[in-house]
Parts: C-alpha cells; structure tokens; sequence
C-alpha cells in the first residue's frame, strides 16, 4: 500500500517501543514500508501525529482497523489502548491477516478478520463485492475507525458504500480517520503539470470525477474529486471535522504524502 509518512517511533508518552515479535518479516512489507525500521515508523507516526493530537484517540477507545494491512498501526497501539478499550482489525490480504491472528493471539483485546472482498490489485480472488460486503460487527460498536490507504485503492462506488457501512458500526459522535488522494483545483493543476511527488500521474479518468494511474489494474491508485467526497460523507450520515491536504500531488505539506479527511458521525 502507498505509505503515509514517515516520524520517529515513540509510544503515547513519548517512550521507545519494541514489540519486536510483532513486526512482520520482509516478505510480508506490504504497506510501502521497506524494511523493519520503516514499518515501525509508519505505525508509530501515524498514531503520534495524527490519531492522538488530531483525530482525538483515547486509551479507552473502541478502535476499527479498517484495511489494517500488516499492523503496523496495530502495534503501534498495543502501547495505547487498554481495556475497556479494544482493537479489531480488518484486511483483504488473507496472508497478512493469518500472520496477525497468530502473533497477536496472546494479546487481549486485539483481534483480526479477513474480508474476502474482490480487488484486482490486493485480492483478485475476493468472493464479494464492496457494495456486498458488511463488516461482522453489530451497529455502534466502535468510537473512532480508521481507513489509511484505502479509499486510494478503490473506485467511487465502492468508497460511497463503504462509508455507509463505517456509519453503522460507528457510535453517534464516533470518529472516522481516512485518506484520499483528493482531486480539486490545485491538486488537478499540478498532477496536470507533473509535479506530483508520486509520478503516478493519475492520467486516466475512471469517470468524470475520478482519476486513476494504471487503467489495467484501477486499483492499483485512484484519486477522487474533493467534491463528490464530500457529498458521499454527508449522504452516508457524517460531518467533516478536518480536511488536510497532503503533499503527493507537489504541493507543500508537513502533513505527509495522502491527504487527511476526519468524519464525524452525526
């Protein structure tokens, strides 16, 4: 998957984690990380920068992983969250997701699903489509959900559903993390004077409103209209707390390479 950024791991008190039993071997460095050191940065930045000062998260916090990948965001918040709080993460990558039930297994409140739900870049295979597949949680089960790198792996439809079903299992006030390679304005400009820092180019529309880099496999990167986003996010039941630009498209960022959208549910 197509990293968010890169930072110093720290736990939520500012200590030097480890946890190095649940750090995936090379083989399985699927989340654009390139070596050991780089996946734990990823999770690790991500939780000190993003979801403790921006989104809000809390020991206690009832935590969605969804499209968790190889845990990096996981093990990060092993040193977060504690009971009540929990952690349930989700993939479509049917290895990682073994890997994980079996080095998490001793470590309460943590588990892991696999969703067998059709991508043509991460599971080809899958058996359900995203409009057919419903997350095994009962309606508001979760205080805050995150979706890193996923919505840019998916096609407007399947983003517009999804969101529906992140409304149901999330409680009224719930929080929902999620990034995009937004297209508007600026963002249309730069990708259109290749100045995006990814060299993806985003070329092919997937309809009027949705770009993608690669037409053989759409998946592979999709970016979608800030616009229409928007409209999925109030139709689907929520309000947008936040949006923050990243920098993949060449414009200045200190955010990191994806753009940031934080939902609230009404």
């Amino acid at each position: 998957m197509i990293p968010h950024g890169i930072v110093t791991p720290m736990s939520m008190d500012g200590s030097t984690i480890n946890n190095a039993s649940l750090i995936p071997p090379d083989a399985m460095l699927i989340d654009g990380s390139s070596s050991a050191q780089q996946f734990v940065d990823f999770g690790e930045g991500f939780v000190r920068n993003i979801l403790i000062p921006r989104a809000g998260l809390q020991p206690s916090d009832v935590f969605l992983d969804l499209g968790c990948g190889n845990g990096s965001v996981a093990r990060a918040l092993t040193t977060c969250l504690a009971l009540p709080g929990r952690y349930e993460g989700v993939d479509i990558h049917g290895e990682s997701i073994r890997w994980l039930q079996e080095h998490y297994s001793g470590r309460a409140g943590f588990r892991f699903h696999h969703a067998d739900v059709y991508n043509k870049m991460y599971n080809p295979a899958g058996s359900l489509t995203a409009n057919e597949y419903r997350l095994p949680h009962a309606d508001g089960t979760f205080s805050m959900a995150l979706l890193k790198s996923v919505f840019t792996h998916m096609l407007p439809e399947d983003v517009r559903s999804y969101l529906r079903e992140l409304n149901r299992v999330l409680r009224p006030g719930g929080r929902a993390v999620t990034t995009y390679f937004l297209l508007n304005e600026e963002s249309r400009s730069f990708v259109d004077r290749g100045k995006d820092e990814i060299k993806m180019r985003f070329d092919w529309e997937g309809d009027s409103r949705c770009r993608v880099a690669n037409p053989q496999i759409p998946e592979e990167a999709t970016a979608h209209d800030e616009a229409r986003i928007r409209s999925y996010a109030a139709e689907a039941g929520f309000s947008v707390f936040e949006i923050t630009f990243g920098n993949w498209c060449g414009r200045p960022s200190l955010l990191g390479l994806q753009d940031l959208v934080i939902l609230i549910k009404l």
